[in-house]
């Protein structure tokens, strides 16, 4: 059984054989790219899909989901050969300190004349529209994980498009009710 509610961040690397424990399945969004993500985390994740779609009209998808420690260093050297390192450890974490190992993170976009939105700078623009989105994380399971002026806690700028499940609708409520970042909740039990 999966620790769904293990903290991976800068100062928590993700610990030898975590993946034995996650089923991951493989998914495709609706631009064709296929990726693995956490089998429980995928399926809370197309009732919070469904939910968008039936209440606001709004059609939200996967960009990604699982990555591999050599699929993160891509990521983080990306940001960091494009932008510097203060930027790249910002919008990506190190590798094995990437929530992304687990499976239960997924970044989410929407889907517009059939195309999702990339990169950091895009998302961010449709941030009245995340905000629906994240209004309804809690009964899902999932919580916003880097949220709004908690960059010093996180150590990660604010992304509204990226959510954690938790397989706990329950503590993701109080979080999300609380104001506060998963490394808070977790330094207060």
């Amino acid at each position: 059984m999966p620790d769904y509610m293990i903290l991976i961040n800068s100062e928590n690397k993700i610990p030898e054989g975590f993946l034995d424990t996650v089923e991951l399945v493989e998914v495709e969004n609706p631009e064709g790219s296929r990726f693995c993500v956490e089998k429980k985390t995928y399926q809370a994740f197309l009732k919070l899909q469904a939910d968008i779609r039936e209440n606001h009209g709004l059609e939200i998808a996967l960009l990604n989901s699982y990555r591999t420690l050599e699929a993160q260093q891509k990521a983080f050297d990306h940001y960091f050969y494009k932008f510097g390192l203060a930027y790249a450890e910002k919008y990506a974490a190190r590798p094995g300190h990437s929530e992304h190992h687990t499976g239960f993170a997924i970044d989410v976009s929407f889907l517009r004349d059939g195309k999702l939105t990339h990169g950091a700078q895009e998302l961010l623009e449709l941030d009245d529209l995340f905000r629906i989105v994240q209004a309804k994380l809690h009964k899902y399971g999932f919580l916003l994980r880097y949220p709004k002026g908690k960059e010093e806690i996180t150590k990660i700028n604010y992304e509204p498009w990226h959510y954690r499940y938790i397989d706990s609708p329950e503590i993701a409520k109080e979080i999300w009710e609380r104001g506060i970042c998963f490394e808070e909740y977790r330094q207060q039990r």
